[in-house]
């Protein structure tokens, strides 16, 4: 067996402004820079197997959109689809790419679109991708490892808080949050990794809450995320640092719908929390390397009848009618729609779900129902003594609380977000629940077909699954 190989690459991708359409040339809310956005893809390789790994200040894509991203890098370096890892980490201040759905903001019409322009914008980012993959490759060198975590418990809040009646409401202040007693994760999970000389070729460092401190802004910025990236790296002399979105379905940043300067302030403490958690790194095993991926189907909930369908009409068109005369109403259905986005943009949400459940009795008269399951694809990269379990989908951060919990390797990461947006993976006790994070990602057309939510019992088919995928990769080591 031959030793690790590594490269990590940093690359910009800040989009251009178009003069009318905005970021990337369909979001034309998005006028102006505050932090660029970057990239890292980290390249590994032992023996026949090679891997790389792009990580980037994106909100993401669909899987669909993701896996013709991935085989398009493939394609270029002589690779397959499983080579190519594609993490993004939701960002909500990011602009919504060419191809995709996606602004990360709240709600903006995309079709008005440059499309000469969106295309050049494209090819740049993918052309930028592929580049920084090659150098990599040509840069691999023998790498060793120093692994550890370090803690920062005022970076992150859980978002969703149990009412009385056993729903749930969803929670937009870390204040209000931390009387609900709900989990957050307050690891940062950190590899290092080092030349043969003990200089930082990278470090990957992994924390769970979305980059959501300017959501619904005028300006593209890296968030949170950007500013601890840079504590990082000043502190492994310069050395580009990579970040991995943690399971953050119900976990949001401090100071959620905040400015920049908020953003600062939460990146930088979280960024200090990781340097001083880099220095008590202890050395592991960096061989064997490998990866294996497990698709599995996860059961829908089933699909509402037409009885709780009109009852939800009504409420819906309820909710509309008032609006027009009481600008702070915010609840419909169950659902606490947020006060910081304009009228008009709740009256926007309240028509994505009208329209879902229009499309619900569409399918209900036609009597063909949709599919029961849907499928989702797994992963799992273990370099030496490090488990990373990989998943598509916006897991609820019990789940991964669970799976680290479980896992064979003492240092695991949980990386959410890899290789497209699957959708909101919740657990049993917040299905039952309902509210945001459980079904509202499923019930925006515009983004697929005609879905159903996950139903109870996924959390567990995923949590059993990275199990196995970890244990599958610890076994075939020494």
């Amino acid at each position: 067996m031959s030793s690790l190989q590594a490269a990590m690459i940093g690359f910009e991708i800040t989009p251009g402004l178009h003069p009318t359409c905005g970021a990337w040339g369909c979001n034309p809310v998005t006028t102006a820079v505050d932090l660029p956005l970057l990239s890292r893809c980290l390249v590994l390789s032992q023996d026949d197997r090679l891997l790389v790994w792009f990580s980037l200040d994106l909100v993401g894509e669909s899987p669909e959109v993701t896996d013709a991203r991935r085989d398009e890098i493939a394609e270029a370096l002589d690779l397959t689809r499983d080579q190519v890892l594609w993490t993004t980490d939701q960002n909500h201040s990011s602009g919504a790419l060419a191809r995709s759905l996606f602004t990360g903001c709240v709600y903006h019409d995309l079709s008005k679109q440059d499309a000469d322009f969106m295309k050049a914008e494209d090819k740049r980012l993918m052309s930028s991708a592929i580049e920084a993959a090659r150098e990599g490759i040509r840069l691999l060198q023998p790498a060793s490892l120093r692994v550890g975590r370090g803690y920062c418990a005022t970076a992150s809040f859980n978002t969703r808080s149990v009412l009385p009646n056993g729903r749930c409401k969803f929670v937009r202040h870390h204040a209000e949050a931390a009387l609900s007693g709900q989990p957050i994760d307050p690891t940062i999970g950190l590899v290092r990794f080092d030349d043969v000389k003990g200089r930082a070729i990278g470090v990957i460092f992994n924390f769970a809450a979305h980059p959501a401190t300017i959501l619904n802004g005028k300006v593209i910025s890296s968030d949170y995320v950007g500013w601890a990236r840079q504590e990082i790296e000043q502190a492994i002399g310069g050395a580009p640092a990579m970040f991995c979105q943690g399971f953050c379905s119900d976990i949001n940043c401090y100071h959620m719908f905040g400015t920049v300067d908020d953003a600062r302030r939460t990146g930088q403490r979280l960024g200090r929390a990781a340097v001083e958690g880099l220095s008590t790194l202890i050395p592991a095993r960096s061989e064997p390397f490998d990866f294996a991926y497990k698709t599995i189907e996860l059961q829908c909930q089933p699909i509402l009848g037409r009885e709780d369908y009109q009852k939800d009409f009504a409420a819906m068109q309820e909710f509309l009618d008032e609006l027009q005369t009481d600008p702070y109403l915010c609840w419909c259905c169950g659902m606490n729609l947020p006060l910081q986005v304009t009228p008009e943009q709740r009256v926007q949400i309240i028509q994505t779900k009208i329209a879902h459940r229009q499309a619900g009795l569409r399918i209900l008269e036609s009597g063909k129902l949709p599919p029961s399951s849907v499928p989702i694809r797994l992963g799992a990269v273990r370099i030496g003594d490090v488990g990373m379990f990989l998943s598509p989908g916006e897991n609820f951060v019990q789940i991964g609380l669970d799976i680290r919990a479980r896992s064979p390797f003492v240092h695991t990461l949980l990386c959410g977000e890899t290789c497209g947006l699957f959708g909101n993976i919740g657990t049993d006790a917040a299905i039952d629940q309902g509210g945001y994070g459980t079904d509202s990602y499923y019930e925006v057309l515009q983004f697929a077909d005609f879905r159903l939510p996950p139903a109870k019992g996924s959390a567990g088919r995923i949590t059993n699954t990275a199990v196995e995928l970890l244990n599958v990769l610890w076994e075939k080591g020494p």
